[in-house]
């Protein structure tokens, strides 16, 4: 397993972003839990929601007077293919689990779970299905276990859920986005419902310089003076990018000089993520207003940060989702979103008042291009999302309830 490093952080930087009440809880907590010794494992050290997370959530708690660790397991591609197989059918998509995939996933497993040490840490986060069965084969000591999990598995496939649920009754509690997301029958005993966030600080979500903005504007090749819609996600059949597509087709005939841009990242965990990107590449074809990007053409978070604020509608257009971080971050920068009615996103986007939920194409043709012609309700939208996202999606009220996690499990 690889260590990751993480920057510092200062709780006291992110006061002015909540209320004085919340800091008072984490400061308490931190009394209690200081010295405690926590490790996180997952997948990928960069690119998609946990590893952003992560990277905000270890320094903090580090802050706190916290011993945390953040490692992730290593593996060969073959198994990361499979990994992301096991995320699809998790959520409902039909597939064959096989011997020759339980081997793989196992002795995967085991070529990792050689790398922990006994009784070094309080509590062990595990994230997602990649690293899930290391508590059959690792010798934990007297730490306990969490499994978190960020997608919903509500209705999951049975062969992939059974094999998955053999791996539970090792955990002492799971964490998920929504409580209904774990199928009933699980093997954890308690749940716990944790929603993510977002960083206020961080260089996605940051007020950016008018420098930075013109500068990222020539990287996006966006053009300023005319409407631009955006998503912002991986490229994953779930995040229907192609009806991402139809949606700008089908507004285009109405707005005069319509942009859309799709910016994903590519994460070391999804190598299903070429292929859904090279198919939306010639689902494309030659239309220039279209700008399809990735951090593999120098796109990072600050041209992110810039398209979501530039942005007259941001759109998060799922079939299925666990949370969906960016209709957050485009409500913090008082974007108007619309997003799928799925998962996580109906947390965010309140109908009618800080954007819209959709359930098909022409539900979001419909209500995009509402905001697109009601510039100052997509401005009274833009207000409201922020103040929605303030109370209840940034790291401080992450960062508590994963206190209250620990001190239950340990204090």
């Amino acid at each position: 397993m690889k260590t990751v490093q993480t920057v510092k952080k200062n709780l006291r930087k992110y006061g002015s972003f909540c209320e004085s009440s919340v800091l008072e809880d984490i400061e308490r907590l931190s009394e209690q839990l200081k010295g405690a010794r926590i490790l996180h494992i997952n997948a990928t050290a960069f690119g998609g929601g946990v590893a952003e997370i992560l990277h905000t959530l270890i320094p903090l708690m580090n802050d706190c007077g916290l011993e945390v660790d953040w490692k992730v397991i290593e593996a060969p591609s073959e198994f990361f293919d499979l990994t992301k197989r096991m995320h699809n059918a998790l959520q409902g998509k039909e597939d064959v689990l096989s011997k020759e995939d339980r081997s793989l996933f196992e002795s995967v497993t085991k070529e990792n779970a050689r790398f922990i040490e006994a009784s070094k840490y309080d509590v062990v986060v595990i994230h997602d299905p990649q690293p899930v069965g290391l508590p059959v084969f690792a010798n934990f000591g007297s730490s306990k276990l969490v499994w978190r999990c960020h997608i919903d598995t509500s209705s999951p496939n049975p062969a992939f859920w059974e094999y998955l649920n053999s791996f539970l009754a090792s955990y002492n509690a799971g964490i998920f986005t929504l409580k209904s997301y774990a199928k009933e029958g699980i093997s954890i005993g308690e749940i716990y419902e944790i929603a993510p966030s977002i960083d206020p600080l961080s260089n996605k979500n940051r007020d950016l310089s008018n420098v930075e903005l013109t500068n990222a504007v020539k990287k996006l090749g966006v053009d300023i003076r005319r409407p631009i819609i955006t998503q912002v996600s991986r490229f994953d059949p779930w995040k229907d990018p192609m009806g991402v597509v139809d949606v700008y087709r089908g507004l285009k005939k109405r707005f005069e000089g319509l942009q859309l841009l799709m910016i994903g990242s590519m994460a070391s965990d999804d190598p299903e993520g070429w292929k859904i990107y090279e198919d939306l590449l010639r689902y494309t074809g030659m239309d220039y207003d279209v700008k399809i990007l990735s951090n593999f053409q120098g796109i990072g978070d600050i041209e992110v940060n810039a398209s979501q604020r530039l942005s007259d509608v941001v759109i998060q257009k799922s079939l299925r989702e666990g949370f969906a971080l960016t209709m957050s971050e485009a409500m913090w920068k008082r974007t108007p979103v619309v997003g799928g009615n799925v998962g996580g996103i109906p947390l965010q986007i309140h109908h009618g008042v800080n954007g819209y939920l959709v359930n098909s194409i022409d539900e979001t043709i419909e209500y995009t291009g509402k905001i697109l012609e009601n510039p100052i309700m997509a401005e009274e939208m833009g207000n409201k999302g922020y103040e929605i996202v303030r109370r209840n999606f940034l790291s401080t009220r992450h960062l508590y309830q994963y206190l209250q996690l620990f001190s239950d499990l340990i204090v």
